[in-house]
């Protein structure tokens, strides 16, 4: 077992987290559509030498699945309240997509609760993705009939017989080896609907990622960063990195090679080799 999975209400709503090893904290947040599983190899090299936390964010994995939009907002509130219940001060945020959006923002609202960041291939909602998600998310049907047509449309793509064909979307050269806590889950999802992930929910609030894709204030206390992406990444073009490493300033850039929109699962050893030694650098 890499670590050990609880259940915590947080303001009201039930995460699922999981917690290993001891010392320094280390927060892994998952992509939009995953689950902390999809940071197995990080929490499994990194768990016998720090504190790592990886929740299931809202609307997926085994936490609750919310009747309203997932909006930026509610995650980064619920983040404090999460780290607050689990008396974790200031760590290090990994993060991919949604989830290093997430703790970009936190860092900005509360830089000095944060050691550093290290965010991969960061979310700015609709004006990032790719031409074919961008139509499809960006749909806002009017009627009643729309609508539901629209959320049809979005809850196939969450279904797990779709997963191969969304492999290109995720993945510089088709889907790696599962690592197996991930395999487990996903034969898990296919037998329980309630695990399956909370795409329309998350569809509905993607615009309040918007805030990434112009210039922001970066606070002069910021932590340091780490900004990385997949030069081969269909989702989120590698444009968008130079983009935002314009106003981020980060202390390291660093494009992944023959990886996609998943780089820390495409490529665990470099990946964590990179965090080893960003963590190093970041004055640990």
């Amino acid at each position: 077992m890499i670590g050990v999975e609880d259940s915590l209400l947080i303001q009201g709503k039930r995460w699922n987290v999981l917690t290993a090893g001891e010392g320094d904290p280390i927060v892994f947040l998952h992509n939009g559509g995953g689950n902390l599983w999809n940071w197995a190899h990080q929490i499994e090299h990194f768990g016998s030498s720090h504190r790592v936390i990886a929740p299931d964010l809202p609307g997926f994995g085994r936490s609750h699945r919310p009747a309203n939009p997932l909006t930026l907002d509610d995650f980064v509130s619920g983040l404090g309240g999460l780290l607050g219940s689990l008396e974790c001060r200031r760590p290090l945020f990994v993060g991919n997509c949604i989830g290093a959006s997430i703790a970009l923002e936190y860092a900005l609202r509360h830089p000095e609760k944060v050691r550093a960041l290290a965010l991969f291939n960061v979310c700015g909602g609709l004006p990032m993705l790719s031409p074919g998600l961008r139509f499809w998310t960006g749909l806002n049907p009017r009627t009643a009939l729309g609508k539901t047509l629209h959320r049809a449309i979005i809850d196939c793509a969450a279904h797990p017989m779709m997963r191969r064909f969304q492999d290109p979307l995720l993945y510089a050269a088709g889907s790696p080896d599962l690592h197996p806590a991930l395999r487990d889950f996903l034969v898990e999802e296919r037998r329980d609907r309630g695990l399956r992930p909370s795409l329309y929910a998350l569809v509905r609030g993607l615009e309040s990622f918007n805030v990434f894709s112009h210039p922001r204030e970066k606070p002069g206390n910021s932590p340091p960063v780490l900004l990385g992406w997949g030069t081969q990444n269909r989702t989120l073009d590698v444009k968008w990195a130079g983009i935002l490493a314009d106003w981020l300033a980060p202390e390291r850039l660093y494009l992944v090679e023959n990886a996609g929109h998943m780089t820390n699962y495409e490529k665990p050893e470099e990946v964590n080799e990179r965090l080893a030694s960003f963590l190093e650098m970041s004055g640990e």
